[in-house]
């Protein structure tokens, strides 16, 4: 049987994760050889309002359980706290691992406060639901919550935890404003599009689907981008918003950079440079992208 190489997909990958976690996971991707840009769906800023964070942090020891929603909320939360310690009777929970971590390594004492996350195969993307389920397994559920967050996102949690008569407090860490990209990531994107390139984007949020529609949208004609495009989802309800938006091709997988290497092979969008072969036949060198 005949067959031949060719040159595989070679994407612009766009990383919508926000600050710092953002620009490493870019890092670690251009390190596997893709093409990967930094482009945050939003920059994340004080909130508007100090003053309800200043008496959380005054009154934290109050709570029997507080619940960060993400590692921005405990990276914002850690700075506002100022180094103080975190108190032994507060018990901490993240609705993913990675959050966990976070708080663990930037709250002092937080890893003994008896910290919650989901497990097992949820404990890599993790979500709202995932900790519910965990927390349900508590033998009583805590009299109190605090719940910190971004000043705009999902109430979930905080209404299963109020159904079952628990007095949740929610505060508001930092506030999400849409990204305005610097020019130069602008001139890169609108260079991809004029060489065919098709676009792969991973989305770390559900709020971050219209925020990137938007940008892109401002950038190039939707119908110049999205058909050959490749949508990354870290969570099915990600996915599920990125179909509802009309992204024709939606992938599964976790946020480290291994996963969605693999995600973008298994697609056949290979990084630059690689190229597929049929059985039987050698490959024929790297692509070039003129």
């Amino acid at each position: 049987m005949s067959s031949a190489c060719s040159p595989a997909a070679s994407p612009l990958l766009l990383i919508t994760r926000p600050g710092e976690p953002g620009r490493v996971l870019t890092d670690a991707l251009r390190a596997l050889g893709h093409d990967a840009l930094w482009w945050p769906a939003f920059d994340l800023l004080a909130p508007a309002d100090p003053a309800p964070l200043a008496r959380c942090l005054e009154q934290l020891e109050q709570y029997p359980l507080a619940v960060f929603v993400s590692p921005a909320a405990v990276q914002a939360f850690a700075a506002a706290l100022g180094g103080a310690r975190w108190p032994a009777g507060t018990m901490l929970a993240g609705v993913g691992r990675a959050t966990l971590d976070s708080a663990i390594a930037l709250l002092p004492g937080a890893a003994a406060a008896a910290p919650l996350a989901p497990a097992g195969t949820a404990a890599a993307d993790g979500g709202s639901e995932a900790l519910w389920a965990v927390l349900q397994a508590l033998p009583a559920l805590p009299a109190r919550v605090l719940i910190v967050r971004a000043q705009s996102g999902r109430d979930w949690l905080a209404q299963q935890l109020r159904n079952r008569g628990v007095a949740v407090d929610e505060v508001a860490a930092y506030q999400r404003q849409p990204h305005r990209p610097a020019e130069p990531n602008g001139a890169a994107l609108r260079a991809a599009l004029d060489q065919g390139r098709p676009l792969a984007v991973l989305f770390s949020s559900t709020e971050a689907v219209a925020a990137m529609n938007a940008a892109l949208a401002a950038q190039a004609e939707r119908s110049a981008w999205l058909p050959a495009s490749y949508a990354l989802a870290v969570h099915p309800r990600i996915a599920q918003a990125l179909r509802a938006a009309g992204w024709p091709t939606v992938l599964d997988c976790e946020p480290g950079a291994g996963s969605i290497d693999a995600a973008l092979r298994g697609a056949g969008a290979a990084p630059a440079g690689a190229v597929t072969c049929t059985a039987g036949q050698p490959p024929t060198g790297p692509a070039r992208i003129s």
